[in-house]
């Protein structure tokens, strides 16, 4: 038996997912959607797969829908999919606002279908050490996470991108909603605390898009009492990335830098120190962000199907992350704290 998929959107990320699933012996990438048909034509081809001009035509063939579309259209192909029974992957972010992502997770929970959402970076061997070195207790009682990554992004250089659908006016949601989701659920998962009250400012390098930032300083307070602190960019000419946390025994942290914009997401090393260590241990982990992370996380989603178990990550993860990202949102627009019920 092999799970049957239809992909929708064929764009830019759906070259990681393609071979991720075809990677995977026990999933077959039947069909694919886009409002390009040409784009969706070339896509089902490579895969031995068919075209289709909209997911109702296909879905009853189906047994689970990767949504890859820009992020306000996910909740309608979502719905489409979970209706018809079908288990649902979205990339993140699951949607741009909270209502949205919290209607894909109640619909898949109330017909017992799988939702996962494409937060990929768990699923990456240094930010895995970092959640387990917290979960073991070798750093003690987590005080502080620290999100710092800076590279070169959509509308950087203050200019409109014609072809990117994250500088279109009529589709994009800013750094904060689309990339920060990654942060946000890294904060989330490696601490195992909800975020309570967020200060912000975001900004912007494209005065010709009101509504949409490409830099961010984000404080958090948590349920449990540690803080966290979010600072992102998509204009500096340098890539650069660390993500860490401060124990009351020690200290651990993934880094990186790389030249161009993949310095955002590459892990060059481990770090980790605590009070039982003379010295800094220190692990290679040469990560650049390829398919591995895809893999990884589509191998959990089929498995998941087959088994009836579930992935690590799911839809409501999807849905709390928007809600920090508007509150992040709210608090730079307000110049005031935000408290999330």
């Amino acid at each position: 038996m092999s799970v049957k998929v239809i992909v929708v959107g064929t764009g830019g990320i759906a070259k990681h997912h393609g071979q991720a699933l075809m990677d995977n012996h026990n999933a077959e990438i039947i069909g694919s959607v886009d409002v390009d048909t040409e784009k969706a034509e070339a896509y089902a081809k490579k895969h031995g797969a068919k075209s289709y001009p909209s997911l109702s035509d296909c879905v009853s063939q189906a047994d689970a829908i990767y949504i890859l579309t820009p992020p306000s259209f996910r909740r309608q192909y979502a719905m489409i999919a979970i209706e018809a029974g079908k288990h649902v992957f979205c990339e993140k972010p699951l949607a741009i606002v909270p209502e949205d992502g919290k209607a894909i997770a109640e619909a898949a929970q109330s017909r017992g279908l799988i939702a996962m959402i494409g937060f990929n970076q768990r699923y990456r061997t240094g930010y895995r050490r970092l959640k387990n070195v917290v979960a073991s207790g070798e750093l003690g009682p987590v005080y502080h996470f620290w999100s710092h990554r800076f590279g070169m992004g959509a509308g950087g250089n203050g200019q409109v991108q014609l072809d990117n659908w994250r500088t279109n006016s009529d589709q994009c949601c800013g750094m904060t909603i689309e990339s920060l989701s990654h942060d946000i659920d890294l904060m989330r998962w490696i601490l195992s605390d909800e975020t309570v009250t967020v200060t912000a400012h975001v900004y912007s390098t494209v005065a010709d898009l009101p509504n949409f930032d490409n830099n961010a300083q984000v404080l958090i307070k948590m349920k449990k009492g540690a803080s966290a602190v979010i600072n992102a960019s998509w204009s500096s000419r340098i890539g650069v990335n660390s993500r860490g946390v401060l124990g009351q025994k020690g200290t651990a942290f993934v880094e990186g830098t790389a030249l161009g914009n993949n310095g955002i997401w590459c892990s060059t090393s481990f770090h980790v120190k605590t009070d039982d260590d003379e010295y800094e241990r220190v692990e290679m982990l040469h990560d650049n962000l390829d398919v591995m992370s895809y893999q990884a996380e589509t191998n959990d989603f089929i498995d998941a199907i087959m088994n009836g178990s579930q992935p690590m990550v799911n839809a409501w993860d999807g849905y709390e992350t928007l809600r920090i990202s508007q509150a992040i949102l709210e608090s730079s627009k307000k110049g005031e704290s935000v408290r999330l019920g």
